[in-house]
C-alpha cells in the first residue's frame, strides 16, 4: 500500500511538470500551422468552463456533458488523489470564443496512466461539447486533435469511448476523426411526432395487448398509482428502493453493483436529490398499494429524455413486468409535457425494441500516448477489427440464439 501510493504521488508530480510544456508546444504548433484555434487545458471545472457548457445547453451537449452533471461529477470524483481533471478548452483564435470543450479525466488503471470522459460507467453517451454554430472543417479537425493529444498531460493511453453520431441534431464532430471505431454499444430511442395514441397504435398489436394484460394483472394486488417525485425527502427513499431493487437483480446474475462505490453512490445521490428541484433529473415510480414495484430515473431537457437508472421488483411481481409498464407510464406523460424524443441509450435489452424502433452505433477512439499504452492500444484495435467482422458476428449472434 505504501509503495502505491508513492507510486500515485510521484505519477501526478510528473504529471505537472509535463502538463505546461505539452501545452505550449501545443499551442505553438497550433500557431505555426495557422489553423486558428487555440488549446487550454484546465485541471479544474473552471466558472469559463460552466459558462460555455450553461450557452451551449441543450443544442451543443447531450444529456450527460451538462454543466450540472459535469459539475457534480468533478466535484465529486477529482477531489481523491486518485483522479485528476483535463479540461480540453478549444478557442477561435480570431473571436476568442470557445467552441468546443472536451470533458476529461485521468487516474491509474492497471498500472497505466488512462485519459478518458469524465464518466467512470455512470454516463452513457460521451460527448464533446460544442458550440452549434461553428462549422469543423473535418481534416483540420484531424489536425486540431493531433494537436489536443499533444496538449495532454503525460499519461500512458486515451480513452475515448461511446460516441453518439449527433449532439442532438448536430453532427458530432468527433466521429470525423479518422481512427474512429465503432463500439460494440448501441441505443434506441424513438421520436413521437404525433399524439401519443397515434405512436402507441404503431406498436405491434401482442405487445399493446400484453400491456393491458399487465395492468389488469398489476391493479388487482392493490391501488396503483404513478409517482412523477420532485419532493427530496420522498426521493431519497425512493431512491433507496431502486438501489435495492438493482442489488438484488443483478446478484440474482451474480453481476457487480455499481453503486456500491462510496463515490459512484455518492455521485448519484447528489445528482438525483439536486437535479430533481432543478429540473434535469426525472424521478418516476410505481406504486401499488403505497409500495414502490418499479422506479426509474432519467434526464431530460424539455424535449428530449433519456431513461438511465431503473429498478423494479422480482419475484411474484415478474408476472405484471412493472418496470415496462412504468416505462409506458413515464413516456406518456412526459409526451403530455411537450417530450417527443425518447432515448433509451445504451443496452440491447429486449424490451426496448417493443417501445423503441430506431437504434444507433457508438464509436470510440483509442491511442497510445506512451510506449507503455501500445499493448492495450493494439488489444483494443483487434477486438474492433473482430467486431466489423461479418463472419464473427454471424457466429455471435448464433451462439447467442442457441443460449
Amino acid at each position: 500500500m505504501k509503495t502505491n501510493q508513492v507510486n500515485r504521488d510521484s505519477f501526478f508530480e510528473v504529471d505537472a511538470m509535463f502538463r505546461t510544456q505539452n501545452l505550449k508546444k501545443a499551442q505553438a504548433s497550433l500557431a505555426d500551422q495557422g489553423q486558428g484555434y487555440l488549446v487550454h487545458v484546465w485541471s479544474s471545472w473552471n466558472e469559463r468552463a460552466a459558462t460555455f457548457a450553461k450557452q451551449v445547453e441543450g443544442d451543443g451537449t447531450t444529456l450527460f456533458q451538462s454543466e450540472f452533471w459535469l459539475s457534480t461529477w468533478y466535484q465529486t470524483f477529482t477531489n481523491t488523489a486518485e483522479t485528476q481533471a483535463v479540461i480540453v478548452a478549444v478557442e477561435d483564435r480570431q473571436s476568442g470564443k470557445l467552441v468546443l470543450l472536451l470533458p476529461l479525466a485521468k487516474r491509474l488503471e492497471m498500472d497505466l496512466s488512462i485519459i478518458s470522459f469524465a464518466d467512470f460507467g455512470l454516463a452513457d453517451y460521451n460527448a464533446p461539447l460544442i458550440d452549434p454554430h461553428h462549422q469543423f472543417d473535418p481534416q483540420q479537425l484531424n489536425g486540431l486533435m493531433r494537436d489536443i493529444t499533444r496538449s495532454l498531460p503525460a499519461a500512458d493511453f486515451l480513452k475515448l469511448e461511446k460516441i453518439p453520431d449527433h449532439i442532438n441534431n448536430v453532427a458530432n464532430p468527433l466521429c470525423a476523426l479518422k481512427d474512429l471505431q465503432n463500439s460494440n454499444l448501441c441505443h434506441f430511442g424513438i421520436e413521437i411526432t404525433g399524439s401519443w395514441e397515434d405512436y402507441w397504435n404503431t406498436l405491434k398489436r401482442n405487445f399493446r395487448k400484453d400491456q393491458r394484460r399487465r395492468w389488469r394483472v398489476l391493479e388487482k394486488k392493490g391501488e396503483v398509482s404513478f409517482v412523477w417525485c420532485r419532493d427530496e425527502k420522498d426521493i431519497k427513499a425512493l431512491l433507496s428502493t431502486l438501489m435495492t431493487q438493482q442489488r438484488q437483480r443483478l446478484a440474482g446474475l451474480d453481476l457487480p453493483y455499481l453503486l456500491d462505490d462510496p463515490h459512484m453512490k455518492r455521485f448519484y445521490e447528489q445528482l438525483i436529490t439536486k437535479g430533481c428541484s432543478k429540473g434535469p433529473v426525472i424521478f418516476t415510480a410505481l406504486l401499488v398499494a403505497g409500495q414502490p414495484v418499479a422506479t426509474l430515473c432519467g434526464f431530460g431537457n424539455g424535449s428530449h429524455y433519456g431513461m438511465t437508472v431503473s429498478g423494479y421488483e422480482t419475484g411474484e411481481w415478474s408476472k405484471c413486468s412493472p418496470g415496462r409498464l412504468l416505462t409506458e407510464r413515464t413516456m406518456q406523460t412526459l409526451h403530455q409535457h411537450g417530450y417527443h424524443y425518447f432515448d433509451f441509450t445504451i443496452g440491447d435489452e429486449p424490451y426496448k425494441q417493443y417501445f423503441a424502433i430506431e437504434q444507433g452505433t457508438l464509436h470510440e477512439v483509442c491511442r497510445p500516448l506512451s510506449w507503455r499504452g501500445l499493448p492495450r492500444y493494439f488489444w483494443m484495435k483487434a477486438k474492433a477489427v473482430q467486431r466489423q467482422s461479418a463472419l464473427v458476428q454471424s457466429i455471435k449472434n448464433r451462439f447467442k440464439a442457441a443460449t
